[in-house]
């Protein structure tokens, strides 16, 4: 790759800090974000890209071909962190079923609302609904104290010692 003047890229939101440049490039629908922690860059250089390996190497590596592909006028590729809409509808299930539950309504209730339960008390006590919608409000109570953070780094469970085989 010829060298290159990244101050130059139009669609470029460009800041200095006092650790070096912070860019947010949208380009093509696509946002694209780095860290210059010493270069100028409004002088035409060569970049390299410096990965740490941890948990996060996939998503950051997934990044940096993003970003080369788009500077050499190519198409990124698809994202790596879409959920699939069967998660995203369980997130949103359980941050709707959490407001609610904090907001003092019953199990029932939120049943009734969010996963269409309609029966008697007898009904209710059988139907699995009923612990359904206790795993909506659990995981939405775990997602509010910092579970979310885990949707940052989706599809990458940061932390986990597993190994990929």
């Amino acid at each position: 790759m010829p060298t290159l003047a990244l101050a130059h890229l139009d669609g470029l939101d460009l800041r200095q800090a006092a650790d070096g440049w912070h860019g947010v490039w949208r380009v093509d629908g696509v946002t694209h974000q780095f860290w210059l922690p010493e270069a100028v860059p409004d002088a035409a250089a060569f970049y390299a890209v410096t990965l740490p390996m941890d948990d996060l190497l996939e998503l950051r590596t997934h990044a940096a071909r993003r970003l080369w592909r788009s500077l050499n006028g190519r198409a990124p590729g698809p994202d790596f962190r879409n959920l699939p809409a069967q998660l995203r509808q369980f997130h949103i299930l359980s941050l709707r079923a959490l407001d609610a539950r904090q907001r003092g309504e019953s199990y029932r209730v939120i049943a009734e609302v969010l996963l269409g339960f309609r029966g008697t008390k007898e009904d209710w006590e059988v139907d699995p609904r009923k612990n359904q919608v206790r795993r909506l409000v659990a995981h939405g109570l775990r997602m509010m104290k910092g579970g979310y953070r885990l949707l940052l780094h989706y599809p990458v469970k940061a932390g986990s010692k597993k190994d990929d085989k």
